[in-house]
């Protein structure tokens, strides 16, 4: 049982700021200046396999409180060790799902290297879309490996069917609106725009575990303050140890799927068109 919210491990980890850049080109189209037109906040480790158990700790504190998200998550994982059931005992066509659920981090942490042993395996059993897949990241990355090299590597590109894809990295930062449905957050983004800033903080302040998740969102996003994740990611933790089945679930996604939080998005033109 976790009983002090300053102890918990996702308040030790480092945030690390990475830059992304436009290439502008002159007249001639010779590379010019670069643009930097966002910036991201991510955790500084990347590699979120040491925290599954975190995650899965905070899914089910979550769903005690039949909170939707966290159960839909859980279902998740156990869909995930049904399939590597059947991967292990000789279906192809699992075998490729699982190739592409370690991908996606569907059920489980990412994990890139173990995808691409599923996908080599899944093809060697004859898996139409795994092979199709190979071929197109041959194509894709002008390689001709084969099956058999030792340092085979190759990432799965085609659905499988029924597959939903979650969007759970995309949740954090200045989303664009496209993925506020695909992220669950489209109703939470409605109920946070109506929000006063400095009375959600009285109010997170004064103990109200709602107002503390909510207040972590706003200092997410950046709504009606300057934004900070590491603030933010105290609120949740404090939020989810008050027992608040969403801050819950939030903390568990974050352990599940690191964080890519977009801090700045600036207009990008093409002369024209505003992208």
């Amino acid at each position: 049982m976790r009983k002090n919210w300053r102890k918990e491990l996702i308040l030790q980890f480092e945030l690390a700021t990475l830059s992304s850049n436009i290439q502008q080109v002159d007249d001639d189209g010779n590379p010019c200046e670069k643009s930097v037109y966002t910036e991201s906040v991510v955790f500084a480790q990347v590699d979120m396999r040491p925290y599954w158990k975190d995650a899965l700790y905070w899914y089910k504190k979550a769903a005690l409180h039949n909170e939707p998200l966290a159960i839909k998550l859980l279902q998740c994982a156990e869909e995930f060790n049904q399939v590597q059931k059947k991967a292990v005992a000789g279906d192809k066509d699992a075998q490729y799902r699982l190739s592409f659920y370690y991908h996606d981090s569907y059920g489980i942490p990412l994990d890139l290297y173990k995808s691409s042993d599923w996908l080599r395996i899944a093809a060697q059993n004859g898996s139409k879309e795994a092979i199709e897949s190979i071929e197109d990241w041959n194509r894709f990355t002008k390689s001709r490996q084969k099956l058999s090299d030792a340092d085979f590597y190759a990432e799965p590109g085609l659905e499988p069917d029924g597959y939903e894809d979650l969007c759970m990295l995309e949740r954090h930062g200045r989303i664009k609106k496209e993925y506020f449905e695909k992220t669950h957050l489209d109703v939470l983004w409605q109920e946070l725009s109506k929000l006063d800033f400095e009375e959600t903080k009285f109010l997170a302040m004064a103990g109200e575990p709602e107002k503390q998740y909510q207040l972590a969102w706003l200092y997410d996003w950046g709504k009606g303050c300057q934004q900070d994740m590491k603030k933010a990611i105290e609120w949740f933790v404090e939020s989810a140890y008050n027992q608040y089945g969403p801050a819950q679930t939030e903390l568990g996604i974050m352990y599940q799927y690191g964080i890519m939080a977009t801090k700045v998005r600036l207009k990008v033109f093409d002369g024209n068109n505003e992208h």
